[in-house]
């Protein structure tokens, strides 16, 4: 083979070139090439070709063109290489286009985005809007997801899109507790350590040490893109800890999700009342709000005429989560009234919840279908009240519910607001485990020397005949630690008073 002479050729105009025919000469060419399996003649043939140039420019012309056939020749196989993998992965690939897309779209966003990066095959199927009609972007598994990611994400979905969830979510931690259980496992009753305590009460409620987020508060902006297309179609939105989100770019979001069922709002600087008075605006449909506040125990609370407009705007809500704000007993009664679907409620961390509104909840007319309430660390919440409600439920009150927390870092209030006590009367508990063993009751609380209520609440079952017969379970071994709590709650006073100057907040 010649090839000086075969680029004279193409240099004269007599000949051909690589992008023209005829191609039997240029297949002729790459034959010969691939049949050199010498690399230093082909080094050698190049280098006297090199060698016939006279000056320097054209010497360079031609080094420069020789890298570009060597990286259209490499591009042209790697090309070659994908199409045959892709056209083998087809062929041994059980499943059909369609059942690959309805298997993707069961996953995960992260687990999708890895499987389109795999091969060919997968990145047609990876790219079906089917597979983005639930978008899950929490930064557990991304950890850089921006505005533009968001957007595309979103682009990508098109017709099909449902869900988004964005932000830094945070491990919920798991203290070591010594516990034992009556009745099986329906009653669990832990005495935690007060480091314990601590710990699982700052995984709850930590602000701290988040990863940096790269969201905004304009990530939101594409649901209200081309008169809200992509916003009309969202049924379920969950924001966690995105820091530059304020009410403003939330409710202007909002507003533009008339068919949003299930709202998840959690560490976000916004006001509980801005989003309310939105949702009850433009959000007939939801079933589901969780909002927890940013600054635990420190945020504004509900006002009587936000708690109405709550209940006209949104009548089908069956599960709310207001947790970490200024909630008073009075309103918590007028929610659980009102929303008569109702099945799931938690209020925790709420500052000044007592326990009162527990009463209407036995004192109703209407049974109401209430199934779960938690009331996990309520700083005013008296053990008289929890009692009273015990003893009632053992009495047949609030026949739907079977689960209760009333759990508290630093114990139930006592009358005196500055006293605490460890835990409910083991009279109670014991009676509403007797008279509804189904019922899951869980309480953790700080220990106390000796905890001669449990104790004795324990071995009276340990002796007891009955004990059998109703399948009591307990260890044979109970190792409880000792507590003194140093810490005494303490309520914003400078905002507990502004909150009552208000006609609309005063009472409980």
């Amino acid at each position: 083979m010649d090839f000086g002479r075969s680029e004279k050729r193409s240099r004269g105009g007599t000949g051909f070139s690589l992008g023209s025919p005829p191609y039997n000469n240029v297949d002729e060419i790459l034959e010969a090439l691939l049949k050199s399996s010498e690399n230093h003649v082909l080094a050698d043939s190049l280098e006297r070709l090199m060698n016939k140039r006279v000056t320097d420019v054209e010497k360079n012309a031609f080094l420069e063109k020789s890298l570009v056939l060597g990286q259209c020749l490499q591009e042209a196989a790697q090309r070659l290489a994908r199409q045959r993998s892709t056209d083998h992965n087809s062929l041994v690939w059980p499943l059909t286009h369609d059942l690959t897309v309805k298997v993707f779209s069961l996953l995960g966003t992260q687990t999708l985005c890895f499987a389109a990066a795999t091969c060919a095959m997968f990145y047609k199927s990876a790219i079906d809007p089917a597979c983005y009609a639930d978008i899950d972007l929490i930064s557990s598994g991304f950890k850089i997801v921006s505005n533009i990611t968001v957007s595309k994400m979103v682009q990508r979905a098109g017709p099909c899109f449902r869900s988004l969830k964005l932000g830094v979510s945070q491990q919920q931690g798991k203290s070591s507790t010594a516990s034992f259980k009556l009745f099986g496992s329906t009653v669990d009753i832990h005495l935690n350590s007060a480091d314990a305590l601590e710990r699982s009460w700052q995984y709850r409620n930590r602000n701290h040490d988040r990863r940096t987020c790269k969201l905004t508060r304009s990530c939101l902006d594409t649901l209200s893109l081309e008169n809200g297309v992509a916003g009309a179609l969202l049924k379920t939105l969950h924001l966690f800890n995105i820091d530059e989100m304020d009410s403003k770019a939330l409710c202007n979001a909002i507003s533009s999700c008339p068919s949003l069922s299930d709202l998840e709002v959690v560490g976000l600087h916004v006001q509980l009342k801005s989003i309310i008075h939105c949702l009850s605006s433009h959000c007939h449909y939801l079933e589901r709000l969780c909002c927890q506040s940013s600054k635990t125990g420190r945020a504004e609370g509900l006002k009587s005429h936000t708690c109405t407009q709550f209940l006209k705007g949104c009548p089908k809500i069956s599960s709310l989560s207001l947790k970490g704000f200024k909630l008073r007993d009075k309103k918590l009664n007028s929610l659980l009234k009102g929303f008569f679907h109702l099945k799931f409620v938690d209020f925790s961390t709420a500052a000044y919840v007592t326990g009162t509104f527990l009463r209407s909840l036995t004192h109703t007319g209407n049974e109401l279908p209430l199934e779960i309430l938690i009331l996990r660390d309520c700083m005013c919440l008296k053990e008289v009240e929890v009692d009273k409600f015990l003893f009632a439920l053992s009495a047949g009150e609030c026949k739907y519910l079977r689960h209760l927390d009333i759990s508290n870092k630093d114990g139930l209030a006592a009358e005196n607001r500055f006293e605490r006590h460890s835990r409910p009367s083991a009279e109670g508990i014991a009676r509403l485990q007797s008279e509804r063993p189904q019922f899951h009751l869980v309480a953790e609380f700080p220990a106390e020397k000796g905890c001669s209520d449990i104790d004795s609440m324990k071995s009276s079952f340990d002796d007891s005949d009955e004990s059998e017969a109703l399948g009591l379970r307990t260890p044979s071994s109970i190792s409880m630690s000792e507590f003194s709590s140093e810490s005494n709650y303490s309520i914003d006073t400078s905002s507990d008073a502004d909150e009552n100057g208000s006609n609309d907040d005063n009472g409980s």
